[in-house]
């Protein structure tokens, strides 16, 4: 993708900068529930991921799920805050209330400016919905009705009270590509703009690598080593070699060394820590590090040198690593290919003027990978073939098309060779404190409505599902490759399965079938891949004596912890913009009609997805007005009560677009021409 960069002046940025924690409220915001009941009821600590009218205690325990609450519970919690909240019912799917907010997540809060009507006070209605906040102090500036703003907050809500503050930042209007993409990241805390100090340490190094940079590093100047990645890509964090040998191959991921610049303790790397990951928004980023870092002297660019971190890996014909090696090293990039030029190759294309060892060395890449999808299949590793949704986007931002983009033979031959450095890297510090990527077992209750609903999309399902047995899940995705249903049964699973975290304790990665896994090769744009980086190095140097590693030992539980947050708070603001994005695109639509596919089925509707266009939306319930319509929770289905007419997964519609809200990120569908009459059974 086309990444434009975020960089404000520094004359127009909020003194406080987004997503610096408040201090702790010095009372409790709610009111604790009192009783007996109250006393046994479990009690659960997280941050609040807060929704209009709904929201989710992110669990912090891996394999816990979240906590629904819905919105009269919330309380006084605002969104990202952490919060003390007692579980009302267990289950499945728990549901709870806020009792206590344990500490402010930010000391801004972001929403659409209403000037004061009568007697009343200016307003900042969050678009969380949450307290209108009391603007008490325009700061000298003049927002218009409706304007996207940043308050400050400087009362924070109570019982009685509502919550007050300085107005900050005016935004711009919501129809503005450039407000509301600031709009969000203030939203979700993101910043966009580093502190000066930051700045200069990045600019410090400079615009190459030195020589006496390489002393004490492997060579490996004379091996073909390339990058493969995106045509728009800048951020090159890894690149590879291959040498085929008569008895297998030897395999080479090299990653940039991006902790020889970001030094522990200092500004960088305490700035990398509170980003913990880069952002990427349809066509831009906000990066974790400077770009004189992330784009320059890290990025594994062409024909210069670059320090890197190497894992050697000697296969056997059967992709099995008999042999490794880690060292520090120092690569010259012999081309920059892209994905679409590595298919050409490996399709036998001779489209592209290349020496004869590098189009070799691709061939071979190729055949290894193959081998390492097989091997990694036949132990039970679960392949999810889900299209990349993308915007497509013109100078100001605006959106002009939403696309898929599929995966080639080209992405999943650097997929298996970063999944084998990632293994092969963890197995090898399995005596020592790490940092792991671990993803348990899925629940069994999950399993158990998995397996209702695929009974009711006309799935058989196979023996071993109920206990979540890998290859049981794979003869479904087996079971349903090539056929309409496949991406609805894909999606089922993903969201039957826990969520892989950041974790000091190995407990093995469930979806890939690895007893140890961990994130080693993207150090540029994720901060647990620099910590994992720290104690390699510090591992090959024999600086990891007992002393470090108690220090390792206190600090990474914190850090896998806050790592783990950061990620899902950047997964769900990349959701928002990417909902936000299509309706906007949809919103010049409206009125159309589409060929689409049914996705979701719910009491109130049923979400379908275009053929024409990677979008989604709803089909209200109460739209459906040629007859009742009961939700069959038991076959996922809503069924007419007097016509018998059904709607399930996986079915095909025709329907119109009837409206596209951008401020709410939705979009709802009308039936056109409903089908007649019921469907035949299968």
């Amino acid at each position: 993708m086309k990444h434009r960069r975020f960089h404000r002046s520094k004359q127009n940025t909020p003194t406080s900068r987004p997503g610096a924690r408040a201090p702790r409220p010095t009372a409790p915001t709610a009111k604790a529930a009192s009783g007996p009941a109250a006393v046994a009821a479990p009690v659960v600590e997280g941050v609040l991921q807060r929704k209009p009218r709904f929201g989710f205690v992110l669990s912090e325990t891996p394999g816990r799920p979240d906590l629904f609450v819905a919105g009269p519970s919330l309380n006084l919690a605002m969104n990202g805050d952490r919060v003390r909240a007692r579980v009302t019912r267990a289950g499945g799917r728990p549901e709870g209330e806020i009792l206590l907010v344990l500490e402010r997540a930010h000391s801004t809060v972001v929403g659409t400016y209403q000037p004061a009507r009568g007697a009343g006070r200016p307003l900042l209605r969050p678009e969380d919905n949450g307290a209108p906040v009391e603007v008490t102090d325009l700061n000298g500036l003049a927002p218009a009705d409706d304007d996207l703003c940043v308050v400050k907050i400087t009362r924070w809500p109570a019982a009685g009270t509502a919550p007050a503050g300085t107005l900050l930042e005016i935004l711009g209007r919501r129809d503005d590509p450039a407000a509301d993409l600031k709009f969000l990241l203030r939203k979700h805390g993101i910043a966009d703009v580093f502190p000066s100090e930051v700045e200069r340490e990045a600019a410090s190094f400079g615009d190459d690598v030195p020589p006496d940079a390489w002393a004490g590093r492997r060579s490996f100047f004379d091996v073909p080593v390339f990058t493969i990645d995106g045509a728009d890509a800048k951020d090159f964090d890894d690149a590879v070699s291959l040498e085929k040998r008569p008895q297998g191959w030897r395999l080479g991921v090299h990653i940039a060394d991006v902790s020889h610049y970001v030094r522990e303790g200092r500004p960088l790397d305490e700035e990398a820590r509170r980003r913990s990951t880069s952002v990427y928004l349809s066509g831009a980023v906000v990066p974790m590090l400077p770009f004189p870092l992330s784009d320059n002297l890290c990025s594994l660019r062409p024909h210069v040198p670059r320090l890197t971190l190497t894992c050697l890996m000697d296969l056997d014909e059967q992709g099995r690593v008999v042999h490794h090696e880690l060292h520090e090293s120092v690569i010259r990039s012999a081309r920059r290919f892209t994905y679409e030029e590595i298919e050409t190759l490996l399709q036998g294309q001779a489209a592209i003027d290349v020496s004869g060892p590098v189009r070799g060395a691709v061939l071979e890449m190729g055949r290894l990978a193959r081998t390492l999808r097989e091997r990694r299949a036949a132990r039970g590793s679960l392949d999810f073939d889900f299209p990349e949704p993308y915007i497509v986007v013109d100078d100001r931002g605006w959106p002009v098309d939403a696309r898929r983009r599929e995966r080639g033979e080209s992405h999943r031959l650097i997929e298996e060779f970063m999944l084998l450095a990632n293994e092969t890297v963890a197995q090898s510090m399995s005596s020592a404190p790490f940092l792991y990527r671990v993803h348990e077992k899925p629940d069994p209750a999950k399993m158990e409505a998995l397996e209702k609903t695929l009974r009711a999309v006309g799935v058989v399902v196979p023996t071993g599902l109920h206990d979540g047995k890998p290859d049981a899940l794979q003869k479904v995705l087996a079971m349903v490759k090539g056929k309409p249903v496949e991406p609805v049964v894909n999606m089922m699973i993903l969201r039957s399965l826990k969520q892989a975290v950041y974790a000091p304790k190995n407990a093995g990665h469930f979806g890939l079938a690895s007893r140890a896994y961990t994130h080693f090769t993207s150090p540029i744009r994720r901060y647990p891949d620099l910590l994992v980086h720290r104690l390699v190095k510090e591992r090959l140097g024999g600086d990891l004596n007992p002393g470090r590693q108690e220090v390792w030992k206190a600090r990474l539980g914190a850090w896998t912890a806050d790592a783990s947050a950061r990620e899902r708070v950047a997964v769900e603001a990349e959701r928002e913009f990417l909902d936000l994005k299509r309706a906007q695109l949809m919103t010049r639509r409206v009125g159309e009609t589409f060929d689409a596919v049914i996705t979701g089925v719910t009491s109130f509707g049923m979400f379908v997805q275009p053929t024409e266009v990677f979008v989604e939306g709803l089909v209200p319930v109460a739209g459906l007005a040629d007859d009742y319509y009961i939700y069959d929770e038991l076959r996922s289905q809503l069924r007419g009560r007097r016509t018998g007419q059904t709607y399930r997964l996986g079915q095909k519609v025709r329907v119109r677009l009837a409206a596209a809200n951008t401020e709410k990120r939705q979009l709802d569908f009308a039936l056109e021409t409903p089908p007649r009459g019921p469907l035949k059974k299968r």
